[in-house]
């Protein structure tokens, strides 16, 4: 079934955690399984950075991004549970974002949209959840960016759920990871087709974004998964200047692909919103924010994550314990490192499960 898209904030407009407003959102989602006659059954899935609605796709025509993951019988079980995704605010699959037209000008936000945040993201999703009637949740889940999101919905509407899982995210970005989406966005702002976010009428800015994208996927990565995929092997047509060994030739091609599927001023503004995510935002501090937490939440770190360092997880593990919230910790090494909570089925599946409720220790 094609992703549907509804229309919020048509009456007043969506008031921005930075200052600013936008009215009028468009929301692209979409729905999988049936709501059970108890309606206790319904999960918001929450995507990661450069996610979308579509996780899965029930007739294999496409693989989603959690394909391996949802389904009859599977952790996210389609036979079992309802399940919502919406592409987030500010994104460029369908929701209202850069690229959508600016009521005032007639053309694309560009690099006027207004700087948004995992809060305002928040607000959208439950406005949306709102609009189709849908007044608790089973859980919300989410990994990476999707996981600040699901923890930030057990802190702005502690009531609406009752389980959270946050897979492979702390509860702020470090610096470290903020220095990587620092450099990632000047290649895309100094990129000489960046025209500071207005070049939809003309030559985008390829070069920058994907320039970006092979950097990002380096963080993804661990280094005992690049050795064992390519080593130091070299191509046979070698450029001394340019892909010269394997991983450089997977990398060029990664962020080649990356610029058929995203925007860059998407890229800018997502990849901000990761490093501004605060819980405390109105609050006096994390541990009032985290306090308001009453869904029993469940973290899983990646031992050998290269974005989201253990250290980081553990430092948000023991804030969430200062707070008192009801909380099961769990730690994995996979050689997927970051990005093993898409693609490593066997070590998460159970861990899933457990947040959901289905399993018990």
């Amino acid at each position: 079934m094609p992703a549907q898209q509804l229309t919020l904030f048509t009456d007043s407009a969506l008031t921005l955690t930075l200052g600013g407003s936008l009215k009028n959102i468009t929301v692209c989602y979409q729905t999988y399984g049936q709501i059970n006659p108890q309606q206790d059954n319904i999960i918001l899935i929450c995507h990661a950075l450069t996610g979308d609605a579509e996780p899965y796709f029930a007739d294999n025509s496409q693989k989603g991004w959690w394909q391996n993951f949802m389904g009859p019988g599977m952790a996210l079980d389609t036979d079992k549970y309802f399940f919502i995704c919406s592409n987030v605010l500010g994104g460029c699959k369908g929701t209202t974002g850069p690229m959508s037209v600016n009521p005032e000008t007639g053309l694309p936000y560009g690099g006027d949209f207004p700087q948004i945040t995992v809060q305002d993201i928040v607000k959208v999703q439950k406005a949306l959840l709102d609009q189709l009637n849908i007044s608790h949740l089973h859980a919300v889940i989410g990994g990476s960016f999707g996981g600040m999101q699901a923890t930030q919905w057990a802190i702005s509407y502690p009531d609406f759920m009752d389980y959270v899982v946050n897979l492979c995210s702390s509860l702020y970005m470090s610096a470290e990871a903020i220095g990587f989406n620092h450099v990632m966005r000047q290649a895309i702002v100094h990129d000489p087709n960046f025209n500071q976010g207005n070049y939809y009428q003309g030559k985008y800015p390829e070069q920058g974004l994907a320039t970006a994208r092979m950097l990002g996927m380096l963080t993804y990565r661990t280094h005992t998964q690049l050795t064992k995929a390519f080593g130091r092997a070299i191509k046979q047509d070698t450029n001394f200047l340019g892909d010269y060994f394997q991983v450089e030739s997977y990398l060029t091609y990664q962020g080649q692909k990356f610029l058929d599927r995203f925007d860059a001023n998407s890229y800018l503004q997502l990849t901000r919103a990761l490093d501004l995510y605060d819980p405390a935002i109105g609050f006096a501090n994390v541990t009032e924010a985290l306090s308001r937490i009453k869904a029993k939440y469940t973290l899983v770190a990646v031992t050998n994550d290269q974005l989201f360092k253990l250290i980081d997880l553990e430092k948000s593990k023991q804030l969430l314990e200062k707070a008192k919230v009801d909380l099961s910790y769990a730690e994995i090494t996979s050689d997927f490192g970051h990005d093993a909570f898409l693609v490593d089925y066997e070590f998460f599946a159970p861990k899933i499960r457990r947040g959901l409720g289905e399993m018990t220790d």
